[in-house]
């Protein structure tokens, strides 16, 4: 017969184990705490967050690197924006816990960690792969801080991955295609809120019908999504993302704005807040069906493709940074620059034609 995870007291019915304190009695044995509760499956959650309190009474050269990441995660973390955290986790389910979550914390070395972030070389941006490090860093450098390990093993590695893809604006053909889709595909509506109003994927996913006015859309929150695929909603990226937009009259052709839903509106077919994956299938559908297989648009391509859009109807920088939701005018000049410089490339073909 299988020997049963936890043992059961016969006067209470409690089921109950014990877990080691990381603190020793006077004659040199360990201390062990009594965990109890009614089921199994409760006394599992018990085990598994006093492991997670406990962490830092656990010896260091036993302590490994998964238990340690969830102490610093809870001391570390929990006072950052959700979106912060989420990646902090994204970041360390995906890339660290496979390479290193079960080594112990003192026996990871630099060359553990480069193999990780070389590995991301190829298949990921600068940085992501810089992302990843900053992770690396933080959660080794509390470590020595608290005196789990004396060095930082993370202190001198090296990010190297793929150029970030040049962002653009669709071309006059590839708006064309765009838009037909739009009319045709089922996901056409959140296709045309990005196209004629440059929202962030995350800005468009969580719009209600109530953001919907005959002035324009509201935008006062956004979608994020936690480790389990599932939305959670946020507050704009900064201050600026809350801001209110003009509905074009162009829109009006490829959005009923009265026949908009008063709740969500863009949900799965349970009837809430589309998951992550949801949104992927949906999208890449869309996009396809819209410009073929190997297209470089994505969604953020909208946002750019917006951006220019007020620059060829002639609004000004600082009016097109607060429809952009931009913190920085930084941000809004680079496009406007990457739109001088293309109208000046047009022009100069059509000086070359004239005669």
């Amino acid at each position: 017969m299988p020997v049963a995870k936890y043992k059961r007291d016969k006067n209470s019915g409690l089921y109950y184990t014990y877990e080691k304190t990381g603190q020793y009695l006077p004659n040199g044995k360990p201390q062990y705490k009594k965990l109890r509760a009614k089921t199994i499956a409760a006394l599992d959650d018990k085990v598994k967050a006093y492991r997670a309190d406990e962490a830092l009474g656990i010896e260091p050269n036993k302590l490994t690197v998964n238990e340690w990441q969830k102490q610093w995660f809870t001391a570390y973390k929990a006072g950052c924006r959700e979106s912060t955290r989420q990646y902090y986790t994204y970041a360390y389910n995906r890339h660290i816990k496979p390479a290193i979550g079960n080594m112990r914390l003192d026996q990871v070395k630099e060359v553990h960690l480069q193999k990780i972030l070389s590995g991301m070389a190829e298949g990921y941006s600068v940085k992501t792969v810089s992302g990843v490090r900053v992770t690396l860093y933080s959660i080794f450098d509390t470590a020595r801080a608290n005196r789990m390990i004396q060095m930082n093993p993370a202190q001198h590695l090296k990010a190297a991955g793929k150029e970030p893809q040049k962002r653009r604006a669709l071309t006059t053909e590839e708006r064309k295609k765009y838009l037909a889709a739009c009319k045709e595909h089922d996901f056409g509506r959140f296709a045309a809120f990005l196209y004629f109003f440059g929202l962030r994927k995350g800005e468009a996913l969580a719009l209600y019908g109530s953001d919907i006015s005959n002035n324009g859309v509201h935008v006062s929150k956004q979608h994020g999504f936690n480790a389990g695929n599932a939305p959670v909603l946020n507050k704009p990226k900064t201050a600026a993302g809350v801001r209110d937009i003009p509905i074009p009259n162009k829109a009006r052709e490829y959005i009923d704005f009265q026949a908009l839903p008063g709740g969500f509106l863009f949900v799965g077919a349970s009837g809430n807040p589309l998951s992550h994956q949801e949104y992927f299938d949906r999208w890449h559908s869309f996009i396809i069906s819209a410009l073929g297989e190997g297209t470089d648009v994505t969604a953020h391509t909208l946002r750019h493709n917006y951006c220019t859009m007020l620059f060829e109807a002639g609004v000004d920088v600082m009016t097109a940074k607060r429809l952009m939701g931009h913190e920085d005018i930084q941000t809004t000049m680079r496009i406007y620059a990457h739109y001088t410089a293309s109208m000046a490339e047009s022009n100069a073909d059509k000086v070359a034609s004239i005669g």
